[in-house]
């Protein structure tokens, strides 16, 4: 189905496609919800990033809603300093309520995934959260995830998390994945900031790192059919 929200920390539309479980009508359970950035885009044709992303919990026969989020073509805009910061406040305080107003939804488990660009973005909203001790989001699916431009500096966003923590825990799952080709993925970025990541040691936080031999667009299907497999076994 089909949805549209207008978000007035942006000044944008943001077209959505939303799939629910074919379990969903017959029950009254709440379901886990996992938000895909970059919904609309097609990084591997013919699908956009929702239908691809759907076919696969189809398959699995997945119990989850997922929400597509339209928007591409703002993604130097919505997914980089410094319009990640409105573009994250839109996600947290517009997109999931409106969300979970409608369908029932497992504040538990809430999921934010991207690919590239929209990766990191999954990164950046991670360490404003965490800055803030403050988790709207409990699993973070960035794949190729662009840890090294675009103007932001993901390493001291990440500084101002560890610091805004302050050794508290860190109730979190971050999956990063990444391609295998040193000169056309963000192979070293991504391990860059994982064992920046690992290091750290926070409390309570899960993060791991998988490297497919693969594409960069085509990372996206074996990254998450293998984290929503650990996630939603």
């Amino acid at each position: 189905m089909a949805d549209t929200i207008v978000s007035t920390r942006t000044g944008a539309a943001y077209s959505l496609e939303i799939y629910l479980p074919a379990s969903y009508d017959g029950s009254s359970t709440n379901y886990p919800v996992i938000y895909a950035l970059d919904g609309d885009a097609i990084f591997n044709p013919p699908g956009n990033r929702f239908s691809n992303l759907k076919d696969i919990l189809d398959q699995r026969n997945t119990q989850a809603i997922l929400v597509g989020i339209g928007g591409t073509a703002r993604r130097t805009t919505d997914y980089v300093l410094p319009g990640a910061v409105p573009y994250h406040d839109f996600l947290t305080s517009e997109l999931v309520p409106f969300i979970e107003a409608k369908y029932r939804s497992d504040t538990k488990k809430r999921m934010l995934t991207g690919l590239s660009l929209s990766g990191s973005m999954t990164g950046i909203v991670l360490f404003l959260e965490g800055a803030k001790n403050n988790l709207t989001f409990s699993y973070f699916l960035s794949f190729e995830g662009t840890y090294d431009g675009q103007g932001t500096r993901y390493q001291d966003l990440e500084q101002a998390m560890h610091d805004g923590l302050a050794g508290n825990p860190l109730p979190a799952t971050l999956f990063l994945t990444r391609c295998a080709t040193v000169s056309s993925c963000n192979f070293n970025p991504v391990d860059g900031m994982y064992q920046r990541l690992l290091a750290r040691g926070y409390p309570g936080f899960t993060v791991t790192e998988t490297t497919y031999s693969t594409t960069h667009g085509k990372t996206d299907i074996p990254s998450f059919t293998d984290a929503i497999a650990k996630i939603l076994p």
